[in-house]
């Protein structure tokens, strides 16, 4: 016996049971699936900037004056109290939030590179959950929504796209937007979405909607377009129900709205009034409107390219601008703009893929010159962006998949979607090994595209911090060299570069070529405590006591406390024999732990003026044992033998004799003193200079 349509009816509608199960069992899945693919990322170390975020503590709070300071200034300008360099605390990006977050991630698992892998494989995990919930929400009047939204959601999380901000440690401020973000607008989509529907919990929703939102532009500024995303989400959901896509728009969710738009308002009036501007001082890459908007489209269609055809995500921002308008600007132009009204003619024929296309866009625009910073091509920018292009495909992908009959025997699309995520998320789960260590991601990028400036700039901070000084030098002209391309943009850290130069050369011994170096890092920070102290140690090993008296003191009085730049001003003035002004400086710098030799032999000096004999031999066998050096053996039996120790004043001379090869004068003269029969004449050994060929290490 036939059946009837209602009969039939009732039996494909599932119980709210099943449906229950089926999407437990749809997030159970996504987990396994975020692990499988991500789990090739917990074995990375700390790269990039995480070594001086985490490690030296450049961004997170480790004392109380840091919370002021995490309150006014920009993430740029926070570290800058740590690792140096003049930054305007109101420009750059600001992140109070994932400061928050490297604090707590640090206080509660110390130099665990695992653990802060894992807490942003557990982020990613959240932002794929949300987009899952969002996206059933958003299709629950289309037929086979949840499966969908699943199979979008699988999509999106194996999507090399999201590699930079998952396998990257510093990827936590793009994950912890993304994260609030999302979830913002699934609590927005929890508000009535018409005028008749049950009001219920509405208040409840509302300041979940301000804090969440809060959280989201307090992580990074790309979320700051989440009111948008939220009234093209409403304007869809409108549309869904027969109503008007703006007119349709409930009460409920207007407030929604505003609640969004004034919480960024009042971090935008925050910024202002305690940052001092809005942070997006920054300059476009090219000169002319005209100019930037090309570079700004041809970008637009590289990204998309990015995420259509997706491989190995890459890492450098270099970018080449547009110098004239040409065809491909015109070609950008053109495609941009059927781009635009094709998704408005989808959302006129109330077509899921045009809400996925508009949000794909809009995530965009910062990432393509709205919102102009020191990095004007970022990868991450793709990392919530392109779920809208996972959604249209998703939702495509099982359109075309149905028989002519259109019947869909439940699970068969697997056989479209399975090959498509495994072919992702193997591309994914090998990417993430780029980011296991420093030096290997950087050669791998640089090897990639020569332009990458600041890659080269960090392979340079490498080699100087593995002692390969030469390696740093030819990293750091080959910075130099690309910075002066004018038709490739990208960051450009000139301060950092030459100061590396110069710290390499001055290792290398090529004093003269320090100092330059390290003048042209003071032209691009004046005022940076660093560059003027390691321009004072050039002046320093070059005798050239003024100007490294000048330019200490510099240090001093742009970073308090500088105790190291204070020793160093003690063993200057010592050079100089003034004594009395050495003692304090030098004295608190070996009983703080900071003796080196040349501090050691300069506070010997002073002692030896103060004839304070037993503590200047003190001070040079440590300044012995520490460097040898045959003048200081001198010295040192000169002072055992004033003391009338002639044993060891013997032993010392005899040293210093080995140890000779330059015929010393002061050597002979000393001698001179120990040996009765012999006369010499030579500077008294109280007032002989003090030995600052080589400059204490900060």
């Amino acid at each position: 016996m036939a059946e009837t349509g209602e009969h039939r009816h009732r039996r494909r509608t599932p119980s709210p049971e099943r449906i229950a199960a089926a999407r437990k069992q749809h997030m159970k899945l996504l987990g396994l699936l975020v692990l499988l693919v991500f789990a090739s990322a917990l074995g990375g170390d700390f790269v990039w900037s995480d070594r001086e975020d985490l490690l030296q503590g450049a961004f997170r709070i480790d004392s109380a004056g840091d919370v002021a300071a995490g309150l006014t200034r920009s993430r740029e300008s926070f570290r800058a109290l740590t690792l140096g360099g003049s930054v305007d605390p109101a420009v750059g990006s600001w992140q109070p939030m994932v400061l928050l977050a490297n604090t707590l991630g640090w206080s509660v698992w110390g130099a665990c590179a695992f653990c802060f892998h894992l807490e942003n494989l557990l982020l990613h995990l959240a932002v794929v959950i949300g987009l899952y919930a969002l996206g059933r929400h958003l299709l629950s009047h289309r037929r086979h929504g949840n499966r969908i939204a699943a199979w979008s959601a699988g999509i999106y999380a194996v999507h090399p796209a999201t590699v930079s901000a998952v396998a990257w440690i510093g990827g936590q401020a793009t994950l912890l937007a993304a994260a609030f973000s999302v979830w913002t607008l699934v609590i927005f989509t929890r508000l009535q979405a018409t005028t008749k529907s049950r009001r219920s919990h509405v208040n409840r929703w509302l300041v979940a909607l301000a804090l969440t939102s809060l959280s989201a532009y307090l992580s990074y500024e790309s979320a700051f377009v989440l009111p948008l995303l939220a009234l093209v989400i409403a304007a869809f959901e409108s549309s869904e129900r027969g109503r008007g896509p703006v007119s349709g728009i409930s009460p409920r969710r207007w407030k929604g709205l505003l609640v969004m738009s004034g919480c960024l308002v009042l971090v935008l009036a925050y910024r202002k009034l305690a940052l001092g501007g809005i942070g997006f001082a920054s300059d476009f890459p090219a000169d002319g409107f005209f100019a930037n908007l090309g570079t700004a489209l041809r970008h637009l269609w590289y990204l998309i390219d990015a995420a259509i055809l997706p491989g190995e995500p890459v890492l450098s921002d270099a970018w080449p601008i547009t110098t004239s308008w040409g065809a491909g600007e015109s070609a950008a132009m053109l495609g941009a703009i059927v781009l635009g009204v094709t998704i408005g003619v989808g959302f006129v024929m109330r077509h899921p893929a045009a809400l996925g296309g508009s949000w794909f866009l809009l995530v965009l625009l910062p990432g393509v010159g709205a919102f102009p910073t020191s990095h004007y091509h970022d990868a991450q920018v793709l990392y919530l962006a392109v779920w809208g292009l996972a959604f249209a495909i998703g939702f495509s992908i099982l359109q075309l998949w149905r028989p002519v009959g259109r019947q869909l025997v439940p699970g068969s699309e697997a056989v479209a979607y399975v090959p498509l995520i495994l072919v992702l998320g193997v591309v994914t789960a090998l990417s993430n090994a780029r980011w296991w260590d420093h030096v290997g991601l950087f050669e791998a990028e640089v090897a990639s595209d020569p332009h990458y400036m600041e890659g080269r700039v960090e392979l340079a901070k490498a080699a100087l911090e593995q002692g390969e000084h030469e390696a740093a030098i030819n990293h750091a002209f080959a910075a130099l060299e690309a910075s002066r391309d004018a038709t490739h943009t990208g960051f450009w850290p000139e301060r950092d570069n030459y100061l590396v130069l110069g710290r390499a050369q001055w290792e290398l011994g090529q004093h003269a070529d320090a100092s330059k170096s390290f003048d042209a890092a003071l032209s691009a920070a004046p005022n940076d405590p660093d560059a003027h102290y390691w321009r004072g140690l050039a002046a320093l090993a070059q005798h050239d006591y003024a100007n490294a008296e000048s330019h200490l003191r510099a240090a001093v009085a742009h970073r308090a406390p500088f105790p190291e730049a204070e020793a160093d001003l003690g063993t200057v003035l010592a050079a100089q024999q003034r004594y009395v002004e050495a003692l304090p400086l030098l004295a608190a710098a070996i009983d703080a732990g900071l003796g080196t030799a040349p501090r050691l032999q300069a506070l010997a000096a002073v002692y030896i003026d103060a004839n304070r004999l037993e503590d200047a031999v003190r001070h040079l066998e440590h300044a012995l044992a520490l460097r040898d050096d045959a003048d200081g053996r001198a010295r040192l039996a000169w002072l055992y033998w004033k003391l009338g120790n002639n044993e060891k004043a013997h032993a010392a001379l005899a040293a210093a004799k080995a140890a000779d090869d330059g015929g010393s004068d002061y050597i002979t003269w000393v001698a001179g003193q120990l040996t009765p029969d012999q006369t010499a004449s030579a500077p008294d050994v109280d007032t002989a200079p003090v030995d600052t060929q080589t400059p204490a290490e900060p």
